[in-house]
């Protein structure tokens, strides 16, 4: 859960479209190491309203998806699931957001958020992975130049190996998170990291080293922030943002349309 700006107090967080916005500033500003982290999570109080709008994407018989408008760059992010699938999932999110390791699926926050853990993950499972959906994952990094480093380190991976490596590397991203600017994403560990799931080239070190995909980084806060996304984790089902971004939620959600 995070936000661009605002000031995180002891009320209750919300989870879901703008609302998401404050409590990535408690964990930055507060909370030193990931075992302050998980304490500071723990100590919120999620609060989830109910209800998620519904999407408005179509599939047409070319075998393309036409998206609402200002969507477009749904086209070229990276995603799991057929390119053609009449349903597509985006989830907006930041590497050193907390909240998006939750949704990945990190043991962290005690069970105030257990509502949203393991969302991304579970969608893509259990719908990307079987046909049924398109699951698009849009970085953001506005929580600082690690943000931006481990962004570009993703989009790197996926310049050598595709989609499916792009996902490797956001996956190893999520394991190993820290606090935010701590030194956990910064260009030497991320070469490491890269070198760990198969991508120890020269190819990969330089693309990290000269920020390559930074320019790509920045262009995709702006299209987030253009389509009324400030804060991650957010999820959006055929360009529409969803109110509620728990699996229960999203998947009852999917399942409807999928019955259409």
């Amino acid at each position: 859960m995070s936000s661009e700006n605002g000031k995180a107090n002891n009320a209750s967080y919300f989870v879901g479209g703008a609302l998401i916005l404050a409590a990535i500033l408690v964990s930055a500003a507060l909370w030193a190491g990931m075992g302050g982290l998980q304490k500071g999570i723990s100590n919120m109080q999620l609060v989830v309203p109910a209800g998620a709008a519904t999407g408005n994407g179509t599939a047409t018989g070319n075998g393309t998806t036409v998206q609402p408008s200002g969507w477009s760059f749904l086209a070229t992010d990276p995603s799991i699931g057929p390119a053609n699938a009449a349903i597509t999932v985006t989830e907006f999110a930041d590497y050193q957001c907390p909240y998006c390791a939750v949704a990945y699926g990190a043991n962290i926050g005690g069970t105030q958020v257990d509502a949203l853990r393991g969302t991304a993950t579970k969608l893509s499972v259990n719908y990307a992975n079987t046909g049924k959906i398109r699951f698009v994952y849009h970085p953001m990094a506005f929580l600082g130049q690690e943000s931006i480093d481990a962004a570009n380190a993703a989009l790197c991976a996926r310049s050598l190996g595709g989609d499916t490596a792009y996902f490797q590397m956001h996956d190893k991203l999520f394991q190993v998170q820290g606090s935010e600017n701590s030194g956990v994403y910064s260009k030497a560990n991320l070469k490491n990291y890269a070198s760990q799931i198969g991508f120890n080239t020269a190819a990969m070190a330089g693309c990290i080293d000269n920020g390559t995909y930074n320019a790509q980084v920045t262009q995709s806060n702006d299209q987030a922030s253009a389509v009324g996304v400030h804060g991650t984790p957010t999820f959006a089902v055929n360009g529409v943002v969803a109110q509620d971004p728990t699996y229960a939620a999203l998947s009852a959600q999917i399942d409807a349309l999928l019955k259409k």
